[in-house]
C-alpha cells in the first residue's frame, strides 16, 4: 500500500496517456498495413501528423516510439497499476476484431511487445529500438544529424515546459486522483484468452515446428503432399475472405473452420504456411514438385529481406548475365533457383535493398571486432554530433583508435567505425563475440541510461534532461506529436 501511495497523480496521468497513445498508433498502423481482418477502430482521436507518408513501416516506428515512452513510465511501478493497464489492453483486443488465424507476424510482434512492456519485461524491446535508432543516426550525414537534433531539442523543450506546468498543478495528489477507468468495452477475460491463443498459434505454426523434418517428409513422400492456395478465412455467409499458400499433407482437415469466426484451424492440422519455410526449404519443396516460376505471392521478397537480416553470412550479392542478384550460399546458378535462392535486385525496393546492404555491413563489423577490437567496460562516451553521453557502458574499441577526450566533460569522444557499444549488438552478435554483461554494474544506473534513451539513443547526463523522470519519459512522445 505504501508503494502505491508514492505514485503521484502526474506519474499516473502520463502513464495512462502514454498507454492510450501507443494503442492509437497501433490502430493507425493496422489501418494502413492492409490488414485483411474485420478489425474495429476504438480510439477516434486523430493522429494529427500531416507529414506522414502513411507507410506501414514508418507508422510502426512511431508506435514503437510511443511504446518506448510507456516502457520508461511503467518501470518500478506497482503491479496493481500494470494490471490495470493490462486489463485495458485485453479489453481493447477483445473488441479489435483481430483473430487468431488472421494475425500477421508484424502485428503479432506489436501485440507481444506491448504485452511485454505491460508485464515489465520490455528491456529487450527497448534495447532493440535503441539499437535501430543508433543505426539510423549512423546513416545520417552530419548536417542531417544537426537538423534532427535541433528539431528534437526544440520540440522537447516545449513539451517539457508544458509537462512541468502540469506536474506542478497536480502537486500533492496521488494516483487515486487520476481517472484510469477502462474506456474499452470488451471483456478483459476474453481478450486475455485471445492474446494467449494468438501467441500459441504463432508458436504452433512456426517456432515449435521442425520445418526441416516437414521438408524431409515432403521429399521422401511427395505424393502425399501438395503446395496449394486455399481459403483460410470465410465471411458470415461462407464466402471466401482470404486465401493463403500452404503446404498440405493428404490427411489434413481442409474444411476445418471455426463456425463462429470463419477462421481456418491450423492446430494439430498438418497444414503449414508457405511463409514459415526459409529460402532453402522453399527451394527444396519446389524442386521436389517440379514447380517452376519465380514467386507464389507478392510477400516473398519481404521474407527474403527478413532472412538476410537474420543471417547475412549465407547470402551474397553477385552478377549473373551482367545483372545484380542476391544469391544464397547454396545456389548453383544452373538450377531453376530464381524466386527461392536467387533474387534480382530489381525485385527489391530501394529501402529493402538498403536493409540488405546494412545487414552485410553489420556482419563485416562483427568480423572486424573479432580480429581487431577489444572489450572495455564502464566507459563514459560523448557523441559530439548528437551531444549524447552514454555512461558506464561496455564498448568494443578498435586497436587503431587514437583516443581523444572532451575538454569540458572529460568524456571519451565517440569515433564512428572504431567504437561500438556492446548493448547495440543483437543478442546473436553478443553471443558470437562471447559478450556477457558485467554482473556488478548497478541496475539503477542501467535503468537511468535506458530511461533517458528514446528513438535517438541514450542521453545520459545531457543537461536537457535534468529534472523529473516523468518529463524524461515524455521525450518519446515528442516525436509522435505535431
Amino acid at each position: 500500500m505504501q508503494q502505491q501511495i508514492t505514485v503521484s497523480a502526474y506519474d499516473m496521468e502520463v502513464t495512462q496517456k502514454s498507454f492510450i497513445s501507443t494503442l492509437k498508433w497501433l490502430e493507425y498502423y493496422i489501418e494502413n498495413s492492409g490488414y485483411s481482418g474485420n478489425w474495429q477502430k476504438q480510439i477516434h482521436e486523430p493522429i494529427g501528423r500531416k507529414d506522414l507518408n502513411n507507410q506501414p513501416d514508418e507508422i510502426k516506428g512511431f508506435m514503437e516510439t510511443a511504446l518506448l515512452a510507456l516502457d520508461g513510465m511503467v518501470e518500478n511501478k506497482p503491479d496493481s497499476i500494470l494490471e490495470n493497464l493490462r486489463q485495458q489492453f485485453y479489453s481493447w483486443l477483445d473488441k479489435s476484431g483481430i483473430g487468431v488465424d488472421n494475425c500477421p507476424k508484424e502485428l503479432i510482434e506489436c501485440l507481444v511487445n506491448i504485452h511485454k512492456v505491460l508485464t515489465n519485461d520490455g528491456k529487450e524491446f527497448a534495447e532493440r529500438v535503441d539499437r535501430e535508432a543508433d543505426e539510423d543516426i549512423a546513416k545520417m550525414t552530419p548536417e542531417e544529424r544537426r537538423q534532427n537534433f535541433n528539431h528534437a531539442f526544440t520540440v522537447t523543450q516545449r513539451l517539457m515546459e508544458a509537462a512541468r506546468a502540469r506536474e506542478k498543478s497536480l502537486e500533492g495528489k496521488t494516483y487515486k486522483d487520476v481517472e484510469t477507468k477502462n474506456q474499452f468495452t470488451g471483456s478483459h477475460e476474453q481478450g486475455k484468452k485471445l492474446f494467449g491463443q494468438i501467441k500459441s498459434q504463432c508458436s504452433a505454426n512456426s517456432g515449435n515446428v521442425d520445418f526441416d523434418k516437414v521438408v524431409e517428409d515432403f521429399r521422401n513422400n511427395p505424393q502425399y503432399w501438395r503446395l496449394d492456395e486455399i481459403p483460410t478465412e470465410l465471411d458470415y455467409i461462407g464466402e471466401i475472405k482470404k486465401k493463403e499458400w500452404l503446404l498440405i499433407r493428404w490427411d489434413a482437415r481442409e474444411n476445418d473452420f471455426d463456425p463462429q469466426t470463419g477462421k481456418f484451424n491450423f492446430n494439430n492440422n498438418p497444414i503449414y504456411r508457405w511463409e514459415n519455410f526459409n529460402s532453402q526449404q522453399r527451394f527444396e519443396i519446389k524442386q521436389a514438385k517440379g514447380i517452376t516460376g519465380e514467386y507464389l505471392n507478392d510477400e516473398e521478397i519481404r521474407w527474403i529481406v527478413r532472412e538476410v537480416k537474420e543471417n547475412p553470412r549465407v547470402w551474397k550479392v553477385g552478377e549473373i548475365d551482367k545483372k545484380i542478384y542476391l544469391i544464397h550460399g547454396s545456389a548453383q546458378i544452373e538450377r531453376n533457383e530464381v524466386g527461392t535462392l536467387i533474387h534480382s535486385q530489381q525485385k527489391f525496393s530501394e529501402t529493402e535493398w538498403a536493409e540488405i546492404n546494412g545487414a552485410f555491413k553489420r556482419a563485416m563489423v562483427i568480423d572486424e571486432i573479432k580480429q581487431n577490437a577489444k572489450l572495455e567496460r564502464g566507459l563514459v562516451v560523448l557523441n559530439r554530433e548528437t551531444s549524447e553521453i552514454s555512461e558506464s557502458e561496455d564498448w568494443y574499441i578498435h586497436n587503431q583508435l587514437k583516443r581523444e577526450f572532451d575538454s569540458e566533460t572529460k568524456c571519451l569522444i565517440y569515433v564512428p567505425n572504431l567504437m561500438i557499444r556492446a548493448k547495440d549488438l543483437t543478442e546473436a552478435e553478443q553471443k558470437e563475440l562471447g559478450y556477457k554483461s558485467e554482473a556488478t554494474l548497478h541496475q539503477t544506473q542501467s535503468d537511468n541510461n535506458r530511461r533517458g534513451s528514446g528513438k535517438g539513443g541514450s542521453f545520459g547526463k545531457n543537461p536537457l534532461l535534468w529534472g523529473s523522470g516523468v518529463v524524461i519519459s515524455l521525450i518519446g512522445l515528442a516525436f509522435t506529436k505535431k
